[in-house]
């Protein structure tokens, strides 16, 4: 199988390779699914934390050589039993991914790919988290706000692109103020967001490429958040395919 450009990439800069064997899927919401794979070797050797990521191989559709990744957060790993969790958006129209998880059963298996994650949650604890994201970062805002201690304030922008965006749990929290965001263009959830003093405050945001561009900028520019207290991921590209 070949992956491309992407491939030889990951692989000059020494990224892993794992089998993941699918041991159990449950249904959240119709759109968003819990898979459950085992993979001892993984978590025998990275180190688990909010917000890691895993890169999945998919194969292609039409039967051809190409293989198709995507990233998936860890929302929970389980060491002692070799086995991780990852919650799936199952986009319409399906891409290869989607058509993947669609058809999978018990026993199949993919390849993963780490090279490591970035983020971090930020020490000592900030005075309160801002989080910016949608459907497909939901996975990461979550494990982040379990992680937070109870007194820490969090402010959570969810940008939606309907009904079955809003039924996706989001993980409970004493400090919680959680605003939902209709999805208009990339500008819809800039706008939303209130301007007003953050001091000692962290801001975490991914989502939809272009949207996260002008969100970096804002953030700076119009929020007053620096480099060293602020983390910003384009997850993925409103031009792409799922």
């Amino acid at each position: 199988m070949s992956r491309g450009l992407t491939g030889l990439v990951l692989k000059g800069y020494g990224a892993r390779d794992y089998e993941l064997t699918l041991v159990g899927k449950q249904e959240i919401t119709p759109h968003f699914v819990r898979f459950r794979f085992a993979s001892p070797h993984l978590l025998q050797e990275i180190e688990w934390h909010p917000a890691t990521w895993l890169r999945f191989w998919f194969p292609d559709p039409a039967g051809g050589p190409r293989e198709s990744q995507r990233a998936y957060t860890l929302v929970a790993a389980y060491p002692t039993q070799g086995e991780f969790e990852v919650d799936v958006l199952m986009h319409q129209p399906p891409g290869p991914a989607t058509l993947w998880f669609e058809k999978a059963q018990t026993g199949d298996t993919l390849t993963g790919t780490f090279l490591g994650s970035r983020f971090r949650m930020p020490q000592p604890e900030p005075a309160g988290y801002l989080l910016i994201g949608d459907a497909c970062s939901t996975p990461a805002i979550n494990n982040i706000i379990a992680a937070a201690k109870p007194t820490t304030s969090l402010e959570v922008y969810l940008e939606s692109n309907g009904a079955h965006d809003e039924a996706i749990p989001i993980a409970a929290h004493p400090q919680l103020n959680l605003q939902r965001v209709a999805r208009r263009g990339p500008e819809s959830l800039l706008a939303a967001i209130q301007r007003r003093p953050r001091a000692g405050w962290f801001v975490w945001a991914a989502g939809e490429a272009g949207t996260m561009k002008l969100l970096h900028k804002a953030l700076k520019t119009e929020h007053g958040f620096g480099k060293d207290n602020m983390h910003v991921q384009s997850y993925w590209s409103e031009t792409g395919k799922h």
